[in-house]
């Protein structure tokens, strides 16, 4: 009766062992990404100054990014070491990103930067760059229609879903 208990103490503690390793596996195969500040130019050459909101939506559209990206399961999240709001493509060149992304751990750093063509219509490149190799592993560039709140969160939304399709492949 005691050898019978043992072994299936044994047994519960092998197949404890091996929840564990595969959980830690699993943690481990989870790309980690950066997140770059968003780079943004205006020309669309409108009277009312929206310099404003438009640097809140783009810290809320980054914000998200990460959030969303996470929450998925499929990429965990860091954070660069930048001076705050000098953190994009514009301020920083990608060999200084990229070597801050390696610092931080990820395995990628997402760049991005969005171009106001006009009132109704806004450009937004992203590409998803493998900090070892230094190569882009996937881009878009997509239009959004509208400059307000809902329309930069369905851009958001819509954007995540192709990161995150990409991983998938």
């Amino acid at each position: 009766m005691k050898t019978g208990s043992a072994g299936l103490a044994l047994v519960a503690a092998a197949v404890f062992c091996a929840s564990a390793v595969t959980q830690s596996r699993a943690q481990a195969e989870t790309p980690v990404l950066a997140v770059a500040e968003i780079q943004y130019v205006d020309t669309s050459g409108e009277v009312m100054d929206q310099s404003a909101d438009h640097f809140r939506r783009l810290r809320e559209f980054e914000a998200s990014l990460r959030t969303d990206l996470a929450a998925s399961g499929k990429v965990q999240s860091v954070n660069l070491d930048c001076p705050p709001n000098a953190c994009s493509i514009g301020d920083i060149d990608a060999d200084q990103l990229l070597g801050m992304a390696q610092a931080a751990g990820a395995g990628y750093l997402l760049i991005s930067s969005f171009h106001k063509m006009s009132t109704l219509v806004q450009w937004a490149k992203f590409d998803l760059v493998e900090v070892k190799s230094r190569n882009v592993v996937f881009n878009r560039l997509v239009t959004f229609r509208g400059d307000n709140d809902k329309s930069w969160r369905h851009a958001e939304s819509f954007i995540v879903r192709q990161i995150l399709d990409h991983e998938d492949q």
